[in-house]
């Protein structure tokens, strides 16, 4: 080791030396410091406490992260995770995270967070779930697999050994009343569509809104599809609406829940010559604001239509026409119960809702899969009878 002397501005004396430390193990490369000191002595003391924290950081120049509670790793894992997924995601799981995760695990040193720990709190959890407590214990399960997940990102970040979360036994849930899909009956259907035909449709506003309920009923896309969706995306010679794209709560557009999700969806003639009718007002509407338009359902004063603001309109429509409120989600629901009810097969179901599995098809509208599997005696006897 070569101690050099320098004198400083100042005038006082100091002494250097470039000491070598030994391979770097994630460059492969030699690695240097330089130390300074006001005596040879304090150089040479200097010199052997750098070589001795290289080697205590495990021959590594650039020091570890030094995560060593659990909220500090959340952080870490958010940094990577938030990432891969869409924005109306971000802020559900950011909010999970925020208001449940970490008031009960935040404050918890790693190596203190234990599987008896997390057992516990699990346990929690799912008692709470099936006492009935509303939000989201219900989902424990859920709550569960997200505290997994940031625990083993742990473990890939070399952070903690290994995963205590692994190991947790989930409670089995209770089965409660079954949450029932909410739907238009046909009774119900009737009466709202009789309600619909009698509005003043001379109001714009309200022509809006019949039109986008009529569209949500005849094509079962999700209201964040509908809203997108701009004009060329419809092709009025054919009847087909094209799904490639959903809005987000920032009125922002991405690409739908899954590759499923991208679709091409048939619509019957009468929705094809309303959409058709529509188109000609919008133009006559935005002309006279100077422009033209190429989102369907905009609000002309911006380009997307914000959705809690159509929600309110849509359950003062529900009271006014004396059904029950549904949401815009219940539209969906009741297109596809109608398919079933008609015959449309599953799969063909399945593609026309841009569901990611036939599971989540049939688990979701398993009361119309169940009226028409009474349908099949009638049709097995007229098999019979036609032999």
């Amino acid at each position: 080791m070569n101690i050099t002397e320098h004198k400083k501005k100042n005038g006082v004396t100091v002494y250097r030396a470039s000491v070598y430390l030994g391979i770097d193990k994630l460059t492969g490369k030699k690695a240097r410091t330089t130390v300074t000191a006001s005596t040879k002595k304090g150089v040479k003391i200097k010199a052997r406490e750098a070589v001795n924290a290289f080697v205590a950081n495990g021959n590594c120049s650039k020091a570890k992260p030094t995560i060593t509670t659990y909220r500090e790793l959340v952080a870490l894992w958010w940094e990577s995770y938030h990432h891969t997924i869409k924005p109306n995601s971000q802020q559900s799981m950011e909010g999970i995270v925020r208001l449940h995760i970490l008031p009960v695990f935040g404050d918890y040193k790693l190596d203190k967070l234990t599987t008896p720990v997390i057992q516990q709190q699990v346990n929690k959890w799912a008692d709470r779930a099936n006492r009935g407590v509303k939000g989201a214990y219900a989902n424990y399960s859920f709550l569960n697999n997200i505290n997994r997940r940031i625990l083993q990102y742990g473990v890939t970040m070399q952070l903690i050994p290994h995963n205590p979360a692994r190991d947790v036994i989930v409670p089995r849930k209770q089965q409660n009343k079954e949450q029932k899909v909410k739907f238009f009956s046909n009774q119900e259907l009737k009466q709202f569509l009789a309600y619909l035909d009698s509005l003043d449709l001379s109001d714009y506003g309200t022509f809006f809104d019949y039109v986008l309920y009529k569209v949500l009923l005849a094509s079962g896309c999700r209201i964040g599809e509908a809203l997108a969706l701009e004009w060329s995306d419809i092709d009025l010679e054919q009847g087909t609406i094209s799904i490639s794209k959903t809005l987000n709560r920032y009125q922002e557009t991405n690409t739908p829940k899954s590759k499923a999700g991208v679709r091409d969806i048939e619509i019957d003639r009468a929705t094809v010559l309303l959409l058709q009718q529509y188109k000609n007002r919008q133009q006559v509407q935005s002309w006279q604001l100077g422009r033209s338009e190429t989102v369907i359902f905009t609000p002309l004063t911006t380009k997307y239509a914000h959705a809690c603001m159509l929600r309110k309109r849509l359950q003062g429509h529900f009271k006014a026409a004396g059904v029950p409120d549904i949401s815009f989600h219940g539209f969906r629901h009741t297109h596809a119960t109608i398919m079933l009810y008609a015959g449309i097969e599953p799969k063909d179901l399945q593609y026309r809702l841009g569901h990611s599995n036939i599971a989540m098809t049939l688990n979701t509208y398993v009361h119309a899969t169940q009226e028409g599997a009474k349908k099949a005696v009638s049709i097995f006897e007229a098999a019979i009878s036609n032999l």
